[in-house]
């Protein structure tokens, strides 16, 4: 009995260190978080950075999926703009979003803060465009617009297209695919899917197809993803669409800026895939 009493004790004292651990650990990335937060702010124009990086990569990917974790309580909309924002700017046009949280814990609904596409309920494009309201001053001169543009142009310089953005739910995953299998099993006599089955090219084009139409968008395949999670972990993230996509996991809590996108996108780069071969 005073054996059992001890192991229970050893045991919930060493439950307790691990979640001191992980508390100071937390409380460290925020602190460095808060830091780099500052220096960014007065020291680092991102956009710029972003722009130099983008002349160094040997290539880019055309469709960019972000993973939220379930138990991930750092990811906002102001993160998700951010990285909307990096994403713009160095020419990446399609951006997914799967966010696997509750909307009690967080989940994070595109539509508050996207325009929508016109394509689908869940196909969106952002930023908003806003109106221009062009009126003539008294010498005749177009005056600048309420967003604070002439002509449609940032008095910046910077004009980039919109970025095409969009949520994937968790019935997206094993389940779409299972879906079509059905149905591709029920039709296996059709002459449509005997053609399929003749060679596999034909049969993976088929079932893109009909993935894509449940989907309700069409779109490149995801080469870059970035898990935003303690751990390297899809959560059953578009298993048909992904086999090929390069992950790369940001640790929840630590703190994301125009260089940490810039070092995944140096590595996605510098990643030769080669096929199987």
């Amino acid at each position: 009995m005073m054996m059992q009493i001890v192991c229970l004790l050893i045991g919930r004292l060493l439950l307790i260190c691990v979640a001191a651990y992980e508390l100071l650990q937390q409380l460290g990335l925020r602190l460095h978080a808060l830091a780099r937060r500052s220096y960014d702010y007065w020291q680092c124009d991102q956009h710029e950075f972003l722009r130099r990086a983008k002349h160094q990569l040997e290539k880019l990917p055309q469709h960019l999926v972000l993973v939220i974790a379930p138990d991930d309580c750092y990811v906002d909309a102001s993160l998700l703009k951010l990285v909307f924002g990096y994403a713009q700017v160095v020419g990446i046009p399609y951006l997914s979003v799967y966010d696997t949280r509750t909307p009690r814990l967080g989940y994070v609904e595109l539509s508050h803060f996207c325009q929508p596409s016109g394509k689908s309920d869940r196909c969106y494009l952002w930023p908003l465009k806003q109106k221009k309201e062009q009126s003539l001053q008294p010498n005749g001169c177009k005056a600048v617009a309420a967003n604070g543009t002439a002509n449609g142009y940032a008095s910046n310089g910077g004009h980039y297209a919109q970025l095409q953005v969009y949520q994937i739910g968790s019935s997206d995953g094993h389940a779409l695919i299972a879906d079509v299998c059905r149905e591709l099993y029920e039709n296996r006599t059709t002459t449509q899917v005997q053609e399929m089955l003749k060679q596999r090219q034909s049969l993976t084009d088929g079932i893109d197809g009909m993935l894509n139409k449940r989907l309700g968008f069409a779109v490149p395949e995801p080469e870059l993803g970035i898990i935003f999670s303690r751990q390297t972990c899809t959560y059953g993230l578009l298993p048909w669409h992904v086999r090929f996509t390069e992950f790369h996991t940001h640790r929840s809590g630590r703190y994301f800026d125009a260089k940490s996108f810039a070092k995944v996108l140096y590595k996605y780069a510098r990643c030769e895939q080669r096929w199987g071969k």
